[in-house]
């Protein structure tokens, strides 16, 4: 077990856990970040769900990303259980000197916990029913009061440390060349001319409560055609998504470049790197994009701004807010489109627990358009 260091000490080891998606994976990076620039000899190990990974790929300030074990196909428990607990060794002969949870699950405080790490860092609930997990943590942090956007309320918890004196409040994400070059031929393959601007559109998400309809994204990407731009549709695989999309793209007049699909998650890094703007829902996507510093236009619905907009890099207050609670608004590039309902936001699945969102099925495609208007390069617009 590595020794208990004390909170001034510089630590040369440390865990972060984020055990949630794809956006939340990246939307930790400022944390990673900051703890480089104050503790510059440290190693920083990341530990993700699987398939998250893959977006930390090439971050100036990870060495090393690791992802929690999951039973395979065909595995019997019992040679699950072996290998489960081979891991759990393997994390702890790396002998961490500090752990830090990103999330309030307790998968997070055990993991500190079993690592051995001597400073290990959290969000404590007032929970009466796990008032176990006080004694997982020896640095338990309350959460801010009040509105608070993800990138800050990780910097939370570490700024009360008083070896944490600069901040970087940037959102890295690595663009590789070998994805921007596959990426450049697949849209010179389909009629890009290497000058139009392109809009990259992602019209849908995970849940189904957060996508617009068909009608009104079609009518956008017909709107930016007759401006002179290239249109690209990204989106993932699944077939609820892919249904949305040919959706959408058989209600064009004229179709846009359909990559719904065909694209790993460093793919779309690359094509986002290489788009004018982004316009889409809530999703991890959003996120790339204004890691990217593309400007985007974000449709939110039932969705709460003020701690999932997009990061505007370069923001410098830890006691500022990016975003409010509702309506029309505008931080660094970026702009989050959505109503501004007493009921908005709501942070439900649909109204009624329904999965469809009102506040998304009657926004008119003519809001939309109203905000883009200026928002594109004076070149096209």
């Amino acid at each position: 077990m590595s020794a208990v260091r004390k909170e001034g000490d510089q630590p040369a080891r440390i865990l972060v856990v984020k055990s949630r998606y794809l956006g939340d994976v990246l939307l930790t990076g400022p944390l990673f970040s900051t703890l480089r620039k104050n503790f510059q000899e440290c190693r920083i190990s990341v530990l993700v769900k699987a398939g998250t990974e893959s977006i930390l790929a090439g971050h100036p300030h990870v060495h090393e990303v690791l992802t929690f074990p999951e039973r395979e196909a065909g595995e019997s428990l019992g040679a699950y259980g072996r290998r489960h607990w081979r891991w759990w060794r393997a994390l702890r002969a790396r002998r961490f000197d500090w752990s830090i949870n990103t999330t309030d699950g307790d998968r997070g405080h055990i993991v500190g916990f079993v690592s051995g790490a001597g400073v290990r860092i959290g969000f404590l609930r007032v929970d009466r029913e796990r008032w176990w997990r006080r004694f997982l943590l020896t640095h338990p942090i309350a959460h801010h009061v009040g509105p608070r956007h993800a990138v800050l309320r990780h910097l939370d918890l570490i700024t009360w440390h008083s070896r944490i004196r600069e901040l970087d409040t940037r959102v890295y994400n690595a663009v590789l060349a070998q994805d921007l070059s596959t990426v450049r031929e697949m849209l010179l393959a389909r009629g890009w001319d290497g000058v139009k601007p392109v809009v990259q559109i992602h019209p849908t998400a995970r849940w189904r409560f957060k996508s617009w309809t068909a009608t009104g994204m079609a009518q956008v990407i017909d709107w930016l055609h007759e401006r002179g731009c290239v249109v690209v549709v990204t989106g993932s695989a699944a077939a609820e998504e892919m249904a949305n999309i040919a959706a959408i793209v058989g209600l064009c007049r004229r179709p846009p470049v359909d990559l719904g699909g065909c694209l790993t998650v460093k793919q779309v890094v690359a094509l986002t790197a290489l788009c004018r703007l982004y316009l889409g829902v809530d999703t991890a996507m959003m996120h790339i994009a204004a890691s990217l510093d593309v400007p985007v236009l974000a449709l939110f619905g039932p969705s709460m701004p003020f701690e999932w907009g997009p990061w505007p890099n370069g923001w410098d207050s830890l006691t500022r807010n990016p975003y409010g609670r509702q309506g029309i608004q505008q931080s660094g590039p970026h702009r989050i489109v959505q109503k501004d309902w007493p009921c908005v936001p709501c942070h439900g699945r649909g109204c009624n627990d329904s999965h469809v969102s009102d506040c998304l099925e009657k926004l008119d495609s003519a809001e939309v358009i109203a905000v883009l208007q200026g928002f594109l390069p004076g070149e096209v617009a």
